[in-house]
This record gives C-alpha cells, structure tokens and sequence, in this order.
C-alpha cells in the first residue's frame, strides 16, 4: 500500500495503511492483521514500532509546546487531548523542562554559550552573561539527519537565565527541545541557541524525547 502526502509517496505494509487509515478516522474496532507469515509479522511489528517511537516524539513536543504558548494554558483539556493523568502529564511536561507547578517558578532558559577550547562567547556579549549562572556539556558526535554545524564535537558552556516566566521565556517552536546536564537544571533553549546548536528544526527519534 502507498501513502502519499505533499507529493511524497511511502510504500507501507497494507496492515499498517489500514490500521493508520482506520485510527485517522477514529474507528474504535481494530481489525487484526491480514498478514500470516512470520517474517511479514514480524517487519510489521519493527515498522509500527518506529512509526510508534517517532509519533509519540511528536506528541511530547507538540504537548510542550502547547503548554508553552500561555503562561494558563488549558492543562486538564491538553491532558484530556493527551489521554493522561495529570500527573503522569506534569511529568512529561517536566521532562521538558517546563514546571510541573506553574506556580512555582519559570524555565531555565539557556541564552548563549563559550566553546571551551577557544573561550569564544555565542550569540551574547560577555556583559551580558555577567553573574549568570553556567553548566558544561560534555563534546558530543555530530549528529545524523542533518548538516553538523561548526560546533558539533566541541564542549560547550552554557550560561542560562534562571526560573523564566513561560510567557517571557517565549519558547515558540523550541519548546520541548531541552539541555541536560548530568547533575544540574534542565534548560530549555532560545530559539536562537537552537539554530546555532542543530541548524534547521527537526525531530530525532534516536534521542530521548527528541532532544
């Protein structure tokens, strides 16, 4: 079976087009799989698992990012869209870097960053990052799926604002996309700290939470 969307089109296995087809259209009765060999089974299974992985991708960021657009963003409707308790929802918002207690506080919101083999200072000036508090991340690979910018592979010190009001922090399309280092805050990035680190927006299913 053939899925086409924006021109583009995806051979998938008929199973999975039905089974898609029917969620689409909020069919409640699932129909077991047509398929009977085992290896057709099988590659059915790894093929759903990774539509599987890569939606609920899209879900936690889409779910962050709506929670994002307000400082009294409709919780109990995003859980009720979401199908989670609210406190499973906070944890997922949390591991986002968005307060699970809105009360509470802000994001940590990471404005600029040093690569630590020149001391070069990005995207701010060195009075601006004055006083402000910092976390180191480790050099890591450059990553697959898009061009690798310039400092992919290179440690990066990051200069953060802490405890951002939501509504000031103004995450827009970087809301769910998060820094973490091992023993320290979760930082949510400006859009502009995004573009520098990973180029153009894009979801990578290989990282948890796409992160």
């Amino acid at each position: 079976m053939r899925v086409s969307f924006g021109g583009e089109r995806v051979e998938v296995p008929d199973d999975l087009g039905r089974a898609l087809l029917a969620a689409l259209r909020g069919e409640r009765l699932v129909e077991p799989p047509q398929a009977a060999d085992f290896d057709d089974l099988t590659a059915l299974v790894a093929c759903i698992s990774r539509v599987t992985q890569h939606l609920n991708v899209v879900k936690e960021l889409a779910m962050s990012r709506a929670d994002a657009s307000d400082s009294y963003s409709n919780r109990r409707a995003l859980g009720i869209a979401a199908a989670m308790a609210p406190s499973q929802l906070g944890r997922v918002l949390e591991g986002h870097g968005l307060p699970r207690d809105r009360r509470a506080g802000g994001v940590d919101l990471a404005v600029a960053f040093r690569t630590t083999d020149d001391s070069v200072l990005h995207l701010a000036a060195e009075d601006d990052v004055a006083g402000l508090p910092s976390f180191t991340l480790p050099p890591n690979p450059a990553q697959s799926g898009a061009e690798p910018t310039e400092f992919a592979g290179r440690e990066l010190e990051f200069y953060y604002r802490p405890q951002v009001p939501i509504a000031v922090a103004d995450l827009g399309r970087t809301a769910g996309y998060t820094l973490r280092p091992e023993q320290g805050p979760i930082a949510c990035l400006t859009e502009q700290v995004f573009d520098a680190l990973f180029g153009d927006p894009r979801i990578d299913p290989t990282r948890p939470n796409g992160r």
